[in-house]
């Protein structure tokens, strides 16, 4: 009997065979490269809202705020990548003040001083605020990475993703650890 996998289980193995994936197996670079991985599967298992895009064209835009510390693993693991149906684009945005539409936006714990700010300017736009500090979701952030037992885990605030309109599957709740403010 030949097993076969749909795409959202394989996507779905791929964001636990990660999860399992020690961080720190070769320094920074590796624990963004991981990082940049779960980035491109939360696009795989979060719904946003039909009016989030400017036109039928538009592209879906995974975004990093301030100093880039993926060194281009971001870059290479949206390489040719779809969401929600559209090519995946990359952006970097130097600011608050600077920054533009995206779907999924990257907060450096570099900018944490920014964090107020950001989620002032932001309100409920359906964006996913993705972070790796542990002032990002009481600040309001949506998901949160974290280091345990040497592993790359994230925790997700449902309050925070319910106002920004997104809908997270059950399968991504079930492997994360849920934030309650």
């Amino acid at each position: 009997m030949k097993l076969e996998w749909s795409r959202p289980r394989k996507v779905l193995l791929g964001v636990l065979l990660l999860a399992s994936t020690p961080a720190a197996a070769d320094g920074p670079a590796r624990e963004y490269v991981v990082k940049a991985a779960f980035l491109y599967n939360f696009t795989q298992f979060v719904t946003w809202p039909n009016n989030t895009y400017s036109s039928a064209d538009a592209p879906f835009v995974v975004a990093v705020l301030g100093d880039d510390p993926f060194d281009g693993a971001l870059e290479e693991a949206m390489q040719g990548k779809t969401a929600e149906d559209r090519p995946i684009v990359v952006k970097h945005f130097a600011s608050t003040d600077e920054m533009g539409p995206c779907q999924v936006l990257f907060v450096p714990q570099s900018q944490d001083s920014e964090l107020p700010a950001l989620f002032g300017k932001l309100g409920t736009i359906p964006v996913l605020t993705v972070g790796e500090s542990e002032q990002f979701l009481p600040a309001g952030g949506g998901i949160r990475f974290l280091l345990e037992d040497n592993r790359i885990r994230f925790e997700i605030s449902p309050a925070a993703t319910d106002a920004a309109r997104l809908k997270v599957s059950a399968k991504l709740m079930k492997l994360a650890r849920i934030y309650q403010r």
